[in-house]
């Protein structure tokens, strides 16, 4: 039977056990006596750090450390598995947004949330903001507000109270800051489709 590994640990750091057989179990069997030289190997290189000044980490590294963190949160969240549950193409609707697209996609997350990602293709003013909405399928002045682009891309969570059979059309409008109101500037719109 081989010297458990507390003890093993205690005779590497020259330390007395509680039996007296383990020493000499250990100078007879290859096993323990390689494990035991292992450990003090580690300890010996424990000891002779103990001596070393440590410093604080300058700005860039602390800067690299979380740009490393953020890049493997990010990958992380990309991998997390999503289904996919609807999409829309977005197409321009009045002349003066001619050449605007987009493209959308609602997707469950691991937490069964509903998030809606939105790409918007075109070329964008330089005030204002750009506002999704979806819209009623029947009564297109009925509006459920989303939220604001930034820049050309969008992410909202959207609430299951929400029913998307009633508002499956979502509008990307041209607003004036400040403004809660529609500004009938549609610059594309598209109706959300299940996925098959």
């Amino acid at each position: 039977m081989h010297t458990d590994t507390d003890s093993l640990a205690l005779l590497a750091l020259g330390e007395p056990v509680s039996s007296l057989d383990d020493p000499a179990h250990v100078s007879t069997c290859p096993v323990c006596a390689a494990e035991l030289a292992g450990l003090r190997r580690v300890v010996d290189l424990a000891r002779g750090a103990a001596g070393l000044a440590l410093t604080e980490p300058g700005p860039r590294v602390w800067a690299t450390i979380r740009q490393e963190l953020d890049a493997r949160t990010t990958e992380h969240e990309l991998r997390v598995a999503r289904e996919t549950r609807a999409h829309a193409r977005l197409t321009a609707v009045q002349p003066s947004w001619s050449e605007a697209s987009g493209e959308a996609e609602l997707e469950t997350d691991e937490a069964g949330r509903r998030l809606l990602r939105v790409s918007l293709h075109a070329d964008l003013p330089g005030g204002g903001v750009r506002q999704a909405w979806l819209v009623h399928r029947d009564d297109p002045r009925t509006r459920q507000t989303l939220g604001v682009l930034d820049g050309r891309h969008g992410l909202w969570t959207v609430e299951h109270a929400i029913d998307l059979e009633q508002f499956p059309i979502l509008e990307i409008s041209q607003q004036t800051i400040g403004s809660t109101e529609h500004s009938g500037q549609t610059i594309v719109r598209g109706e959300l489709v299940r996925a098959a």
